[in-house]
């Protein structure tokens, strides 16, 4: 095996217990430093999931090893991994907020040209409630929409 296959074999999750076990750590000891349960640091361990960047950036600061030492393509992986799942959350994000703001904007047409339609003091009041209601009727539903439709979860 060369030096370059050896490489792409080192994970995450190697990386962290072979640091854990060097130290003389159980999985116990290094969750309660991380703050995390010792279910979460043996799924790390496992490869099931992956440490996100801050908390990676604990454990190395926590036996003293730099970043650059620490898998080079392994962060490379995750930087690259937490980038496009924050793209992602944007542009859904936006998504809602745009509904939520045409929302808004069709529930102050309600109230304006009902209120002037009616010109009476009831009658603005009514129309008030009815443009709010609008507002945050179409803004939840188009929220709920999206979430549901979302495929980065």
């Amino acid at each position: 095996m060369n030096q370059e296959q050896k490489q792409t074999d080192i994970t995450t999750g190697k990386q962290i217990r072979h640091l854990r076990t060097q130290s003389g750590m159980t999985q116990e000891e290094l969750a309660g430093k991380l703050n995390v349960t010792r279910q979460a640091l043996s799924n790390w361990e496992r490869d099931v999931n992956e440490p996100d960047l801050h908390m990676l950036k604990k454990i190395c600061f926590l036996f003293g090893v730099h970043m650059d030492d620490f898998a080079t393509e392994v962060i490379t992986k995750m930087e690259t991994h937490e980038k496009k799942e924050k793209q992602q959350l944007n542009k859904y994000d936006m998504a809602i907020g745009l509904f939520y703001g045409v929302g808004i904007f069709l529930g102050i047409g309600i109230f304006f040209v009902g209120g002037f339609m009616s010109m009476s003091g009831a009658g603005w009041g009514a129309f008030l409630f009815g443009g709010g209601c609008f507002s945050l009727v179409f803004g939840l539903t188009c929220h709920a929409v999206i979430t549901l439709k979302r495929n980065d979860k």
